[in-house]
């Protein structure tokens, strides 16, 4: 199997459990782990490990308590040790009003990270 590198053309701002963001995605509840401009990063255990690279999804994204529905696509999983898996989602599909409060939420946490 060759390794690809994974390139990132986007920052992310990395997000802990006491942010006010969440994702579900075919329902399913999981940890974030940073959010992007176009893009999104989850936490996967190995029983999670049911989605596959290209594999379009349907995400509910709360931001600030507000749910957004969105389509994305499956971009990477990437093993984190040996019991977690990181995964990487391209928005693929979102409205205007959706992508102005991610637009928001990401300012507020980039001023927040570089005030000092």
């Amino acid at each position: 199997m060759e390794i690809q590198e994974v390139i990132r053309q986007y920052f992310r701002i990395t997000v802990d459990e006491t942010d006010s963001i969440t994702i579900k995605v075919n329902g399913q509840k999981y940890d974030v782990v940073d959010v992007g401009d176009n893009g999104i990063g989850i936490r996967l255990s190995p029983e999670d490990i049911f989605l596959a690279v290209e594999d379009e999804l349907g995400i509910e994204l709360n931001i600030d308590g507000i749910v957004h529905n969105l389509q994305g696509k499956v971009v990477h999983i990437s093993p984190n040790g040996p019991e977690e898996f990181l995964c990487g989602i391209e928005f693929i599909k979102i409205d205007q009003k959706s992508k102005e409060q991610l637009m928001g939420y990401l300012q507020n946490s980039r001023t927040e990270i570089f005030k000092d």
